[in-house]
């Protein structure tokens, strides 16, 4: 599905710009625009004064954004739940564009994107790839943490007419619209497996500009450009938990947001040989270049 068979750049940008006012995550006074202070619950300067960078990033969001099909069907897409090993009640259906996806989401160390003939599965702190998920993924008990509700006003941008359907609880037999503001959750999981862009992190203007817009999607983002200086990575691909590094290099790594003393981590060499054939690659698009 090519993304200028869907909506021009024009039109999703004045589709985005509404939202985020709406939202109150961006802001508008005397013709200029700018970040609010926070997204949840922190304190956080991100570009609050620069109208220059807030505009770039905004033309940004639209390539960054490359869509896989779901399922045709909401019956093709609850066929595949029903027959899976997992509790039936913890998935949603997100109607996105036309296609059905599958989305189950336990916790940051267990989820689930399901689409028509490609899946995202989370395991050993990696973020892979297959046609279907593994039927043994183990769930581990664990806190949900609030997510930065960023990429759902993305999507949203997209199709305006996105749905959200579950099942009400452990004895229900049929999926049944449910609120936007409960599936938050599922559609950022969706959208960040659409998501690819390309953080810089060579030089000290490339570090302070990225911080300021990798914290506008996770909690503590920031941290990624620590990450890259530690490991002498030039830029970082947070969505598809990649690392570009010197000699053409792109590397995966293991990303846990619940450590919050090191979140993140290279991947052994063992873990690569292992994991290889199930691993997302995106070759290396600067930010300036989208």
């Amino acid at each position: 599905m090519h993304i200028h068979e869907i909506i021009k750049k024009e039109a999703y940008l004045t589709n985005l710009l509404k939202l985020l006012l709406d939202a109150r995550i961006i802001r508008l006074f005397n013709g200029k625009i700018s970040s609010t202070h926070m997204l949840i619950e922190k304190d956080v300067t991100f570009f609050d004064t620069e109208e220059n960078l807030c505009r770039e990033w905004l033309s940004s969001v639209y390539g960054s954004y490359s869509f896989y099909e779901g399922f045709t069907t909401q019956e093709d897409c609850e066929a595949y739940i029903r027959q899976t090993s997992y509790p039936n009640h913890q998935y949603v259906i997100i109607r996105f564009l036309q296609y059905y996806y599958a989305i189950f989401y336990a916790n940051t160390q267990h989820q689930q994107v399901i689409g028509q003939q490609v899946s995202y599965y989370t395991k050993n702190n990696l973020f892979l790839v297959a046609e279907r998920p593994p039927n043994n993924l183990i769930t581990k008990e664990r806190e949900r943490l609030p997510v930065i509700p960023l990429i759902f006003h993305e999507l949203k941008a997209f199709d305006a007419t996105i749905e959200a359907f579950h099942l009400a609880d452990e004895q229900a037999k049929k999926f049944t619209p449910m609120p936007l503001a409960d599936a938050i959750d599922y559609m950022v999981l969706l959208g960040v497996t659409f998501k690819d862009l390309w953080y810089i992190c060579d030089s000290p203007y490339a570090i302070t500009r990225n911080r300021a817009l990798l914290n506008m999607y996770f909690n503590y983002g920031h941290g990624f450009t620590t990450f890259c200086k530690y490991t002498n990575a030039l830029a970082v691909n947070p969505f598809q938990r990649l690392l570009y590094m010197p000699k053409r290099r792109v590397e995966h790594f293991q990303m846990d947001i619940d450590d919050y003393r090191t979140p993140h981590r290279m991947l052994p060499y063992r873990e690569v040989r292992r994991y290889q054939e199930f691993m997302r690659t995106r070759p290396f698009s600067p930010l300036d270049e989208q």
